[in-house]
């Protein structure tokens, strides 16, 4: 199974930004943009797919250290390492290369 990232709704996700506080501290988060991707499981079940970067679009450092290695900063050219496999009631395993989603 083959399918285009741009046809699964993909949107960057993004955190703090004006009125967004750390809990532990009170104090104001700064903005992020593209921490992470967002889009409908590849599957075509009814789940959302999150993929956190360890290096995200904005060039800070990450929130998920553990998150995927991205380059490309457009939907079409988004490639990610290592292969996503999610966990849970859906199992989907696959790779997101130059904006395509291809299951193992």
């Amino acid at each position: 199974m083959r399918k285009r990232l741009v046809d699964l709704n993909p949107s960057w996700v993004n955190s703090g930004g004006e009125g967004i506080t750390v809990a532990a501290t009170g104090l104001p988060a700064p903005e992020r943009n593209g921490i992470g991707i967002i889009c409908d499981c590849p599957c075509g079940c009814d789940e959302t797919l999150f993929v956190p970067f360890a290096n995200p679009l904005d060039g800070g450092p990450s929130a998920y250290p553990n998150g995927w290695q991205r380059t490309g900063d457009t939907f079409e050219t988004l490639t990610l390492a290592p292969s996503i496999q999610r966990r849970g009631r859906c199992t989907w395993h696959g790779h997101l290369r130059n904006g395509v989603l291809e299951s193992c």
